[in-house]
């Protein structure tokens, strides 16, 4: 009777596998995958911009837990990239580029409480309703003559990133301080409501416009802020009133409810913006386009495509830091907003070198691709990081920046030639 043959080893013995393209292919059609996609894409670039307008009037701008749930919400968006971008180091990076970017500028953009509700009440009755964005005041108005124009420094500690006291910083301002009461209101009772006007601190204050006291029906509620606060104090001392406990601080227009979309108009555009760069790079891993679009090339790219693929990646981390600039974001806010921006424009710029690029214009390029945002965001800056105001100017900055980028393109476009020549040279 003979064994029966065996295999000589058969715990080794495996099913056949599906080939790795049938086991990673997506069964959800192509639209639908797009659709899914754009809608993870909103819910990161939404979600840390939403909580942060709503928890800010309520925990205040320094809070240690504001800015907690803000980094936790961009984990959310930031793991929405690495799910949702369609694949690839690049593409990730710029979806990255383009939620935290939105994220961080977005901390700057509030200027008035855009949510809440707006009750209708009289002047006496706001200070008790802490959540109302605005109020509509039927029944008072602001009292023109007990106006004050008031001249405010502050002096407040300048706190690194480490939490560390950096020397101090001057806040300086010029205030219009408005009470708002109802009708029969005396000088003898607490003002509940004061409407502001900020002059800024640059422009004379009898060179703007006075508001509109007569046509406005309600108060825009603002955000707590010290400079204005201290305005506020001054202002009622000066002309001997008394602030009533949880004083509103507002602005006085026209309609409060329409006012909110007004303050919340630069976070639409900037969400709109983000969206778009979003669909962008959604769409541009869709297999109708994959199939359109150049695909790679073997060996290095041509000397044209090396210079032109070095300016995109240049570009982008510029017009952020740009932005930041003109949001008057902090300094700690832009270097952690453009250190995520040029990550996958130095992959970009990595790439686009052959291997014969001598080492030293391969380290010039990876400066470069740093040092410029950085330039664009720092231009003017004071002891501290302390940047130049901008009002009246920002068409003037726009300019010179763009003569920074161009200045960017030049060096990119010299290192790329002097990579190829002195590559050719020392390996022929």
């Amino acid at each position: 009777m003979t064994a029966q043959p065996h295999p000589a080893y058969p715990c080794r013995m495996r099913h056949p596998r599906r080939p790795l393209a049938a086991r990673t292919r997506d069964p959800v059609p192509a639209p639908f995958r797009v659709v899914r996609a754009m809608l993870a894409g909103t819910i990161g670039i939404g979600l840390p911009v939403l909580l942060h307008a709503i928890l800010l009037p309520i925990w205040g701008e320094d809070s240690a837990a504001l800015f907690i749930v803000f980094m936790l919400a961009l984990l959310v968006g930031t793991g929405a990239c690495f799910v949702y971008a369609g694949g690839g180091m690049l593409r990730t990076g710029y979806a990255m580029c383009i939620v935290v970017g939105a994220g961080f500028i977005s901390l700057s953009l509030h200027e008035g409480r855009i949510l809440g509700a707006v009750p209708s009440l009289d002047a006496a009755a706001a200070p008790d309703h802490l959540a109302a964005a605005g109020f509509l005041l039927p029944g008072a108005a602001p009292r023109a003559g007990l106006a004050r124009q008031v001249e405010v420094t502050l002096t407040q500690p300048r706190q690194a990133l480490r939490g560390a006291s950096r020397g101090t910083t001057t806040l300086r301002g010029r205030f219009t301080v408005v009470p708002v009461v109802d009708a029969d209101w005396t000088p003898a009772r607490p003002v509940p409501i004061v409407a502001v006007l900020d002059h800024g601190p640059d422009r004379g204050i009898g060179a703007v416009t006075t508001a509109p006291w007569e046509s406005g029906h309600g108060v825009l509620r603002l955000l707590p802020d010290p400079l204005r606060e201290r305005a506020v104090r001054q202002a009622l001392a000066e002309a001997g009133l008394e602030a009533a406990p949880q004083i509103v601080v507002g602005r006085w227009v026209a309609d409060p409810r329409w006012a909110r979309l007004d303050a919340a108009r630069p976070l639409i555009w900037l969400s709109g913006a983000a969206m778009l760069g979003w669909a962008v790079v959604i769409l541009s891993a869709h297999p109708w386009l994959a199939v359109r679009l150049p695909g790679p090339v073997d060996g290095p790219p041509t000397m044209t495509r090396a210079i032109l693929q070095g300016i995109a990646a240049l570009t982008l981390p510029c017009l952020l830091a740009l932005a930041l600039r003109h949001a008057a974001a902090g300094p700690a806010v832009m270097l952690l907003a453009i250190g995520f921006a040029a990550v996958p424009s130095l992959m970009l710029a990595i790439v686009a070198f052959d291997s014969r690029t001598p080492v030293g214009v391969l380290i010039a390029g990876v400066i470069l691709m740093v040092f410029v945002p950085l330039a664009v965001a720092a231009r003017g800056a004071g002891p501290g990081g302390l940047l130049p105001p901008l009002e009246g100017a920002r068409l003037d900055d726009i300019l010179e920046a763009g003569f920074v980028v161009a200045a960017g393109w030049l060096a990119w476009a010299a290192l790329v030639v002097a990579g190829r020549v002195l590559g050719r040279r020392a390996r022929p």
